[in-house]
């Protein structure tokens, strides 16, 4: 076992790197995060030198995991981040015997399946994003021999720029709100994720479950973008005027995707293997949209400016008739 008391955190994910960083971890650890650049991702000799030095006893990595939304119209830079860096990382964890435990996604799967996806499954995605990710998985399989790779569906959180907070952004505007409602899957709350990586990666770390395991963590029930904005507006309504909702496909805009598509997940191994309970986004989305709604408040509140008091306040009875205006120091008119 690695004597190394360091936990890297590959990627600061603007949704998962605080939370990650805030969880309770075995006394005597360090948790560090790095992005890529500071790791030295795609420079594999600066990254084998970073990594010799640190010599992490765990890596988690979540650079790969980042919005599928733009991946379309970013190819290159989305195989850099989800296939060519997890294959360096994983190059050089396996040469030095580090354990890395990956986060991947639901959408290496095309999502023709009428039941939930089991790990055993074959990765056959249909979208660059997907195809990334499926890449990104086999290039650890290849090259890292201690390793395991953790599959989740939508992200949503209080922090970080996700799912969630567009939704809420969408709804302050008012109107009509157009909301996919063709992809069936399992909004997943990032505290409750954040907790099953520490519990695999501990797990990992320790030696305790075999290296090259696959396992997949969502939240539950399955549900459409449209039932997660539904919800969330609804149990905002007391913070926001809720708008009108339209359920849509990505055709009814003239957007080339994916015809209407389940990528539900069968987690039944890691609640075997680790005890993991599935979250009830519903609960977790509650507890989120306040969280979020009162923090919008009290900024309102902090950034009102303070009213102005008249000038008839500031400026006493016998120096009003013929006094320099507030502030005013030097009458300019005297040199004339």
């Amino acid at each position: 076992m690695n004597d190394s008391k360091l936990i890297l955190i590959a990627g600061r994910n603007a949704v998962l790197a605080q939370e990650l960083e805030e969880m309770i971890w075995p006394a005597g650890y360090e948790v560090r995060t790095l992005t890529g650049i500071e790791l030295g991702l795609l420079d594999i000799d600066r990254l084998r030198h970073n990594l010799d030095v640190l010599a992490p006893a765990l890596i988690i990595n979540t650079i790969g995991y980042a919005s599928p939304d733009s991946a379309e119209n970013h190819r290159t830079l989305t195989q850099a981040r989800s296939h060519w860096s997890v294959g360096d990382l994983a190059e050089v964890a396996g040469g030095n015997g580090i354990p890395l435990l990956h986060l991947s996604s639901d959408q290496v799967f095309a999502g023709d399946k009428f039941t939930a996806y089991l790990e055993t499954d074959q990765p056959d995605a249909i979208s660059v994003f997907g195809q990334a990710q499926a890449a990104g998985e086999a290039e650890i399989a290849v090259h890292c021999r201690n390793y395991a790779i953790l599959r989740t569906g939508w992200l949503f959180g209080a922090k970080g720029h996700n799912m969630l907070k567009t939704m809420l952004s969408l709804g302050k505007r008012g109107g009509r709100v157009h909301v996919p409602n063709d992809h069936i899957a399992g909004p997943t709350p990032v505290r409750e994720l954040c907790a099953a990586l520490r519990r695999v990666g501990l797990s990992l770390m320790a030696g305790e479950v075999d290296g090259g395991t696959i396992l997949h963590f969502c939240g539950t029930p399955s549900a459409t973008w449209f039932d997660f904005a539904t919800h969330a507006l609804r149990h905002a309504a007391p913070y926001q005027r809720p708008p009108e909702l339209v359920p849509i496909t990505p055709n009814r805009f003239g957007v080339t995707g994916a015809p209407a598509r389940r990528t539900e997940l069968d987690c039944s191994r890691a609640k075997g293997l680790f005890q993991l309970s599935l979250p009830d986004w519903r609960k977790a989305l509650d507890d989120c949209v306040e969280e979020i709604c009162l923090a919008d408040q009290r900024q309102v509140q902090i950034s009102v400016p303070e009213p102005q008091l008249p000038y008839r306040a500031m400026v006493p009875e016998h120096r009003r008739r013929g006094a320099l205006p507030y502030g005013v120091t030097m009458d300019r008119r005297a040199g004339r």
